[in-house]
């Protein structure tokens, strides 16, 4: 996205002197986690008249999106001073683009501004709606282009047919995760591979054995540090900034660990079910 320095109205920018003695600037972190590029935004707008419009909602903050490799292109809005962005791994390859802006919401008329420049005086000033009214900084950060998975699930977990058991058990005192279903249950997971609900499956199954694993971690005091799953997973929430031992405490229930490591489970499998509705209607 190319960005126009030269407007038919006064831009707040910190190239140009349309203002005098205000400012706007943006400050942008952009980290990787769990399948998700994070962006978080903070917007500090010195000018107390744009403020105002934004709190009546006329003009609001606005974050650009922009991968050229994979064509994605999107705008974040907000009225508030702080803005988090959550996009899909997979959305993205490569070098992307984040710009700032502050834009109209809708049509502005007779507008003033104490700070504007003094050749901005006795003109009639009017922002249409989408009028960019200030621009902030704009960052470019290059993605680690990187497709293969550092989670393998088959590596470090196995299904298996139980013929004793007519529940689900989970057993973690060896180097794999090994999760016994019943045989019904197993032959029905055998063949998910092969169903429009695959996902959906798998979350039923994977989804409660992990968060069994992680309920235990911090109760091992230690004792599963030799195994390959523990150091498996121990390497992909270091990796993603989050310790294993805060696994199953307040800090992390095993619950959204098991969200986190399976990517957000449960949505993949809702968006499953309302493709299938989709094709039976």
């Amino acid at each position: 996205m190319k960005i126009n320095v030269s407007y038919p109205y006064p831009v707040l920018y910190m190239n140009n002197d349309d203002y005098k003695q205000t400012s706007f600037s943006t400050k942008m972190d952009v980290k990787e986690e769990f399948g998700e590029v994070k962006i978080e935004a903070h917007f500090y707008l010195d000018n107390p008249e744009i403020k105002r419009l934004i709190e009546n909602r006329s003009c609001v903050y606005l974050i650009h999106v922009e991968c050229s490799q994979t064509s994605y292109r999107k705008a974040f809005e907000t009225h508030q001073e702080r803005l988090e962005i959550s996009i899909a791994t997979h959305q993205l390859r490569g070098k992307i683009v984040l710009h700032s802006f502050v834009i109209a919401k809708e049509a502005i008329h007779n507008y003033t501004n104490e700070y504007l420049n003094d050749w901005y005086k006795d003109i009639s000033l009017t922002f249409e709606k989408g009028n960019i009214l200030a621009i902030g900084e704009a960052i470019e950060t290059t993605l680690i282009d990187d497709h293969t998975e550092f989670l393998n699930l088959p590596s470090i977990v196995t299904v298996t047919k139980s013929l004793k058991n007519d529940y689900m058990d989970v057993d973690i005192h060896s180097n794999n995760i090994t999760i016994y279903l019943p045989e019904y249950e197993y032959h029905q997971y055998a063949m998910s591979a092969h169903l429009p609900l695959k996902n959906t499956i798998l979350a039923a199954v994977i989804v409660p054995a992990l968060v069994y694993v992680f309920s235990k971690i911090s109760e091992a005091n230690g004792d599963l540090e030799e195994y390959t799953w523990y150091q498996v997973l121990g390497k992909i929430f270091q990796e993603n900034n989050y310790p294993l031992e805060d696994v199953g405490t307040d800090v992390l229930s095993p619950l959204k660990a098991a969200q986190l490591v399976l990517r957000k489970p449960l949505k993949a499998s809702f968006e499953e079910i309302e493709k299938l509705h989709r094709t039976e209607d």
